[in-house]
């Protein structure tokens, strides 16, 4: 009796354990050979991101520049001329040099404090353009480009771009587009003129004026 019972056990266990190996090489043969009874794969995704700003700079070469003292009522050429950089950095658009008058009186011009008087930018009706003549006021700018720097070249406004004694005429309540670009470059240069004539009436005295350069993207 003990003798069955062992061997009645022993054959269930052998029967247990020949089920396990079975099952297991099923399931193995399944991952094999019949792939879509295997469990499904998972997958996870990482986003990578970046961001770019585009750097706009300008500056000018002098602080200063100066007609000296009329004796007459000759054209007059100030020096040194005004030389401006400007780099568009990263800017698929380009950039835009901008000029602005501080005249006097809420006008464009060479303001005399002392004497209430200004020489007007470029004459005395504000045109856009002038020629100025020897012994009539008219005060204005000329622009021109260099080789310096890389990248997209610049192109100098209509209104300032003048040869002989031609000006473009100043702004006080706006800023006006003296150069620009339509893409990326590095140290593109402006110079500018400053030229002027006065009259036999012109009062005599101290004249000034302020021009503020600023730059910005497109």
């Amino acid at each position: 009796m003990r003798e069955n019972t062992l061997i009645w056990i022993m054959g269930s266990v052998a029967i247990v354990i020949g089920f396990l190996l079975v099952n297991g090489w099923f399931s193995t043969y399944e991952t094999f050979v019949y792939p879509d009874y295997a469990a499904a794969a998972t997958s996870s995704a990482v986003t990578v991101s970046a961001s770019i700003q585009a750097v706009i700079s300008c500056s000018t070469n002098t602080g200063s520049t100066d007609f000296g003292t009329w004796t007459d009522t000759s054209i007059k050429t100030s020096s040194p001329n005004a030389s401006s950089t400007m780099s568009c950095v990263n800017s698929a658009t380009g950039c835009t040099l901008y000029v602005k008058d501080a005249g006097g009186g809420g006008n464009p011009g060479l303001w005399n404090s002392t004497a209430s008087a200004l020489i007007e930018s470029p004459n005395a009706a504000f045109s856009a353009t002038s020629t100025l003549t020897d012994g009539t006021e008219g005060y204005g700018i000329q622009a021109t480009t260099t080789a310096a720097g890389s990248g997209a070249t610049l192109t100098i406004a209509p209104k300032y771009l003048q040869t002989g004694d031609t000006v473009g005429g100043l702004a006080t309540t706006t800023s006006v587009t003296l150069a620009s670009n339509n893409a990326t470059s590095s140290n593109r240069e402006v110079v500018v003129t400053h030229k002027a004539a006065v009259a036999s009436v012109t009062p005599a005295g101290t004249y000034a004026d302020t021009i503020t350069y600023e730059c910005t993207a497109n």
